[in-house]
């Protein structure tokens, strides 16, 4: 894994252990992993994540397509935090731990994750993106009072969820995850909620979406992929279907450019 203050990329499929000299935490940001710490295995799904101390030796693999964001804090701290801050963010790592994000802190793993991919190189944005990420996680797991999973439809910030990950495939189960519920409650309650079905409403904001962007002059294959449709063609059937127009005509009737 990386040694940067934090980062995000693929954990590859072929399995792989180590062990480093430095605290680390792992959020999956999409995807599956296998994650191993000191023989005690666990599968992560998007939104969950691991506790790493130092010298604790773990394995690690990718189940196909993953993202995953790391942080890292060394021991002892740079000089970019104090020893006071060091000493109360460390004690996240006085022992390995898995961890399910809520969803406030999947929103914002997600945009941090953004942040490091849009600015690779600037390591102050990686190390400050890497604390508020550190500080965020350790408030939730000291917290006592969460309110407990799946009692509540947040379609708020299931909405600002799904606005910060339209370019890319979301999955049904992601969404369920998202929410702590299995799929077939999450699929109920939110058609209970809505009148439609989560297929649908993630269909109806990508067809916004691109509405949106064809109207400000993006070209049509780059609005596909820009909100997540598997490609121009099925971009195209979804707007003659619902709107009984094709892209390229919707453009030219309501482009601004």
């Amino acid at each position: 894994m990386t040694k940067s203050d934090s980062d995000v990329f693929s954990l590859p499929a072929e399995a792989d252990t180590h062990d480093h000299d430095y605290h680390q935490l792992v959020v999956v940001l999409d995807g599956n992993t296998d994650f191993d710490i000191e023989g005690k295995g666990k599968q992560l799904h998007t939104g969950e994540g691991c506790i790493l101390p130092s010298e604790n030796s773990h394995a690690f693999a990718g189940l196909g397509e993953n993202r995953i964001m790391v942080v890292n804090l060394p021991v002892p701290p740079q000089k970019s935090i104090t020893d006071e801050e060091y000493e109360v963010v460390s004690r996240l790592f006085d022992q390995a731990a898995y961890f399910q994000l809520n969803p406030r802190l999947q929103i914002l793993a997600s945009a941090l994750s953004g942040e490091l991919q849009q600015y690779p190189n600037d390591m102050t944005l990686a190390r400050a993106c890497g604390n508020t990420l550190l500080s965020a996680i350790r408030h939730q797991i000291n917290n006592k009072d969460v309110r407990s999973r799946g009692n509540h439809l947040d379609i708020d910030k299931l909405d600002q969820f799904i606005e910060l990950n339209l370019s890319r495939r979301v999955h049904i189960d992601q969404l369920a995850n998202f929410c702590f519920l299995s799929v077939s409650q999450f699929h109920e309650r939110f058609k209970d909620r809505t009148g439609m079905t989560p297929h649908q409403y993630l269909m109806r904001k990508r067809l916004e979406r691109a509405q949106s962007l064809l109207a400000e002059g993006f070209p049509p294959i780059q609005v596909a992929e820009m909100c997540g449709f598997s490609s121009q063609s099925a971009m195209t059937n979804v707007f003659s279907q619902t709107l009984g127009i094709t892209p390229l005509k919707y453009q030219k009737q309501f482009g601004t450019r």
